[in-house]
């Protein structure tokens, strides 16, 4: 039905492409619905879903809590306040370590990892990574994302799902920005659309270590996994 694009150069926050589709006709607007009129990169909100298991593993590997290594055993599920979570895959790997949990996109992973890191520290993580605040990228009408579950009417459930990106929203753009931050070495950037505009540093959301670590495991799952392998 539709979709976005982007790329970032993750180094200055600059946006090399943006595409968006359905798009229309600047010259023949009328003949398309209102809603082709928005832009989704900055204006569409929308759980990001698994991506969002590297800001989880970013945050606990920061803080001390685990390291890629950290291993854990999957049974399969994990039950909190009356209600299950499953993997993806309706399998228990077993003992694996947080590496793993990346390359397999395990959900039992990523509630360990909040888990170990704890729920206050996981949602201050959210916040220096930007995701309740618009990145203020030269785009009219942009919004912010939300984290509305982990602040009223609070349970473990929330935050559970919350670790691997279920619950919360986010704009592409401000994923897009997040997951730059750990490209580059743990320092999130303003993304900007102009191309002489001088590039501005937001701050350092995780240390340059634990961006690289995440960044191994972000590399090993796409050579393990091999759905996104360039050759």
């Amino acid at each position: 039905e539709g979709g976005t694009v982007m790329i970032a150069d993750p180094k200055t926050g600059a946006i090399l492409a943006l595409a968006n589709m359905p798009s229309f006709d600047p010259n023949n607007y009328a003949a398309y619905s209102i809603n082709s009129f928005l832009n989704p990169a900055v204006q569409a909100i929308y759980e990001p879903g698994s991506i969002f298991k590297v800001i989880t593993m970013a945050g606990a590997i920061d803080a001390g809590k685990i390291t890629p290594d950290t291993t854990y055993e999957d049974t399969g599920d994990v039950t909190l306040n009356g209600k299950t979570i499953k993997n993806w895959d309706h399998k228990a790997h077993g003992r694996i370590s947080m590496t793993n949990v990346i390359e397999q996109s395990v959900n039992t992973g990523a509630v360990f990892a909040e888990n170990k890191l704890g729920n206050d520290l996981f949602y201050n993580y959210l916040r220096n990574f930007g995701f309740k605040a618009k990145t203020g990228v030269d785009l009219p009408g942009e919004v912010a994302g939300s984290l509305r579950p982990l602040e009223k009417n609070v349970s473990g459930i929330n935050y559970a799902t919350a670790s691997f990106g279920q619950g919360v929203s986010v704009t592409p753009i401000g994923l897009l920005a997040a997951i730059g931050a750990i490209a580059n070495d743990g320092i999130l950037m303003k993304p900007y659309i102009v191309d002489n505009t001088t590039p501005q540093v937001v701050r350092r959301v995780v240390s340059k270590d634990a961006a690289i670590a995440v960044k191994q495991m972000m590399i090993s799952a796409v050579d393990k996994a091999e759905v996104a392998h360039i050759d």
